[in-house]
């Protein structure tokens, strides 16, 4: 008895392949035109095909470059008005942040401390405004202010010459080469420490009369604790004798550490 066929032989059978006309009978049926076609099919399959990989390969560098800190600062130290300041805190976080702003301090490029300055200024401003761990730590560590066993008078002046000038705590020098003067006038019981400026730094008693004012020159008032976690200190900076200007910081103590919680201009030449 002759067995039924199965449904793909069936199919098969209806398809009748035995009809389609063999490669090489196409291949002589086919004219200039029809050649003309199927280059085109070639090429636009190719075409498709470079874009396609072009594309996804340009994706994916780009979203490694955004999801990867270690390169977002890498373009910020070439430029660092790349991305705006909130940009960059939200992007780098406090410990690159940080990071940043020591690397930024170190350039004397002028070109450079020009676009730097505002940058600089803002972000210190926008981690002091924070009040979790990170931030703080990470700008105290910035201000050198994060050792508790050090007295507080020390922090305090410590984080106001960063602030201003730069982790450098350098100022440029007269023209005819003389170094820029710290001036510190302190309580007589405030412990005298090294606060790493670049030039000569001299202890004033309150009692003791006013110096003459030579080339550059730093002076910083007592240190005024309102409170045991509240401070302020008068600056005054004299780049010239036509250029300078006085300043008021207020100091903050968050976590044991000082910052420079807001900064008002007293007077400018």
């Amino acid at each position: 008895m002759q067995e039924a066929p199965s449904p793909f032989e069936e199919l098969l059978s209806r398809l009748d392949l035995n009809q389609i006309p063999s490669l090489q009978r196409i291949l002589a049926s086919m004219d200039p035109i029809a050649w003309t076609l199927v280059l085109l099919l070639v090429g636009a399959v190719a075409l498709g095909i470079v874009f396609t990989l072009n594309t996804r390969h340009t994706f994916l560098k780009t979203d490694e470059v955004e999801a990867t800190p270690e390169v977002l600062l890498a373009r910020l130290k070439q430029d660092p008005m790349s991305l705006t300041p909130v940009s960059i805190i939200n992007r780098l976080g406090a410990e690159a942040t940080l990071e940043l702003l020591r690397y930024g301090d170190q350039i004397t490029a002028k070109e450079w401390r020009f676009k730097w300055s505002s940058v600089r200024e803002e972000l210190l401003h926008l981690l002091s405004q924070q009040n979790a761990f990170g931030p703080i730590h990470a700008l105290a560590r910035y201000y050198e202010s994060d050792n508790d066993g050090e007295p507080d008078s020390l922090r305090v002046r410590r984080t106001v010459l960063i602030h201003k000038l730069g982790q450098r705590r350098y100022l440029d020098p007269a023209p005819d080469g003389a170094p820029a003067q710290l001036r510190l006038r302190r309580h007589p019981a405030e412990q005298i420490g090294n606060l790493g400026f670049y030039g000569p730094t001299i202890w004033l008693d309150g009692r003791e009369a006013e110096l003459s004012t030579e080339g550059p020159m730093i002076e910083m008032s007592e240190v005024h604790f309102r409170t045991v976690d509240e401070a302020g200190v008068h600056l005054r900076i004299q780049r010239t004798p036509t250029v300078g200007g006085g300043f008021y910081l207020h100091l903050l103590k968050r976590r044991k550490m000082w910052i420079v919680a807001d900064e008002n201009i007293e007077w400018t030449l």
